[in-house]
């Protein structure tokens, strides 16, 4: 059996992972006690062992850990996310009902304001003691004129008659109320 061929010249101690070189004896003993042990290393083991004590291979296993703790939070992080999207939509379904909401009590003041106005063009000219118009201040606003308050400029109030019928209850008005000032 021929082992490799070595170079006869000075002896060095040369790669202790050098290829060809054969097994490798790894003696370890306590310095304080005879308790020793000796472990011997076959070649394949010996270019596994060069492989984890490469360079290269702590930079591979550096990237494998970072991402493996990247995709790691980013699991963790998909419960979290699922509570966040069905809150989110539960105020999503509260925003689209208070809307809803919204558009019909404006359609309802539309309407109001509507019939307020088309009463107050409607209401015969004639002014007199009883049915003054409030005065108007000089002074200008100083924010601008709201829908309500448009509104409220638009009717003349009128006061009731005096000797004007009582209305019987549970029969629904078909004329505005009358502001009182």
């Amino acid at each position: 059996m021929t082992g490799p061929e070595r170079d006869p010249g000075p002896q060095e101690h040369g790669n202790v992972f050098g290829r060809g070189w054969g097994n490798m004896f790894i003696h370890v003993q306590r310095e304080t006690g005879l308790a020793h042990r000796t472990m011997v290393l076959r070649p394949w083991q010996v270019q596994a062992l060069r492989l984890v004590a490469s360079k290269w291979f702590a930079a591979v296993l550096t990237v494998a850990i970072l991402s493996w703790a990247y995709f790691a939070f980013q699991t963790a992080r998909v419960p979290f996310l699922t509570r966040r999207i069905t809150h989110l939509e539960q105020d999503a379904a509260k925003i689209d009902t208070l809307h809803a909401t919204l558009e019909q009590l404006q359609r309802r003041y539309t309407q109001v304001q509507q019939m307020l106005s088309a009463s107050a063009r409607s209401a015969p000219p004639a002014l007199s003691k009883e049915t003054a118009p409030t005065a108007v201040p000089t002074a200008a606003p100083t924010a601008a004129p709201t829908a309500a308050s448009t509104a409220a400029s638009t009717a003349v109030p009128k006061k009731a008659p005096v000797n004007a019928p009582a209305q019987a209850p549970g029969k629904p008005s078909t004329k505005a109320p009358a502001i009182v000032p």
